[in-house]
């Protein structure tokens, strides 16, 4: 069998789940469970622009005008193109779009998140509840995302915001809009943050965007704080902490001439919950933490953890804290008796 067919047969793998192309022809694929193997091909740059032309349907996607993109499969993966000059020869990282995503209860039972923890994000996605879902890169985050947005009302009018298109909603009125990169016939731009301010004018029920990494999250938090509530998003970060900081540094990125203290203010108003997820040593995507914004502490930001991954030996468990979500206080001036049974020990 040719390389580039067995190049393209990799792609269609089922089991595989990213697919690496180096500048000297070597490929590695990450198998799912099976981490990361070099496949025995070594296709010509001949081959593997052939197959990236198929894969996107775009033979000018890239090129020597645009040595670098992220573009899309026609499947819907991810695609990142590095070509020369830029680098020595092409090389590609393809994310694969997978062909279902797990519900909410597939998460549970392969250990991803607790039982109790999976009812209390659920509850606050029906509370329409703003949760903000860090981690690092490949640890789980859109996916717990589309679970959670599949248990908004079936009856909201539901605006997706993504770079790359990942997320499929069962909820029948939702709408999805993507960025746009310049290309080589001078089109302009369309920024995240374009789709932020536009989304406003849509009248939705609930925004979902798919990665905040750029100045879109001034207008993002300024949407929060002004009534779009049930904001679902995910942000890179290696903590629950350090997300803060770096939504702190993207709204800086706005060039909004804002004192930091009052960028925070902005940022607790608007935030009500953290979920932190890593991706283990054995390759497990787990919740580790899930974190109430509760007020300002001086100059500092102030989290309650109400679930955190407890290690022992012989193994994880993700347990409740034993803190009462601040929030609870709202609810019952309302006259509603929250439920407490999500922080049982489970």
């Amino acid at each position: 069998m040719p390389d580039i067919e067995k190049l393209i047969a990799a792609f269609e793998d089922p089991a595989v789940v990213e697919l690496m192309v180096n500048p000297d022809g070597s490929v590695y694929v990450e198998t799912a469970g099976k981490g990361v193997s070099r496949l025995l091909l070594a296709p010509t740059p001949q081959d593997v622009a052939a197959f990236l032309n198929g894969v996107i349907g775009s033979p000018e996607a890239f090129g020597q005008d645009r040595p670098y993109a992220d573009l899309s499969a026609v499947d819907g993966s991810r695609v990142h193109v590095v070509a020369p000059p830029v680098s020595r020869g092409l090389t590609v990282t393809i994310r694969k779009r997978p062909s279902k995503r797990p519900a909410l209860g597939e998460l549970v039972a392969c250990d991803t998140l607790s039982q109790g923890c999976a009812d209390f994000l659920s509850y606050l996605v029906g509370q329409k509840l703003n949760i903000l879902i860090a981690g690092g890169t490949s640890s789980g985050k859109t996916t717990l995302l589309a679970a959670l947005a599949a248990r908004a009302g079936a009856d909201e009018r539901i605006v997706v915001l993504e770079d790359t298109p990942e997320l499929a909603l069962p909820q029948k009125h939702s709408l999805y809009l993507r960025t746009r990169l310049r290309d080589s016939s001078g089109r302009a731009d369309v920024t995240l943050r374009d789709l932020v301010v536009n989304t406003l004018r849509m009248r939705p029920d609930r925004i979902i965007v798919g990665e905040t990494r750029g100045p879109e999250a001034s207008d993002m938090l300024q949407a929060m704080n002004v009534g779009s509530d049930g904001m679902l998003t995910t942000l890179h970060a290696n903590s629950a902490r350090e997300a803060l900081m770096r939504l702190e540094t993207l709204v800086l990125q706005a060039g909004i001439d804002m004192p930091l203290k009052a960028i925070r203010s902005n940022i607790v108003m608007a935030v009500d919950f953290i979920v932190f997820m890593a991706r283990l040593g054995d390759g497990s995507r787990r919740v580790m933490q899930v974190s109430e914004l509760t007020g300002m502490e001086i100059d500092t930001v102030s989290m309650s953890d109400l679930f955190s991954l407890d290690v022992r030996k012989g193994g994880s468990v993700l347990r409740p804290s034993g803190a009462v979500p601040r929030f609870y206080d709202r609810l019952r001036k309302q006259g509603i008796e929250p439920p407490m049974d999500f922080f049982r020990a489970n």
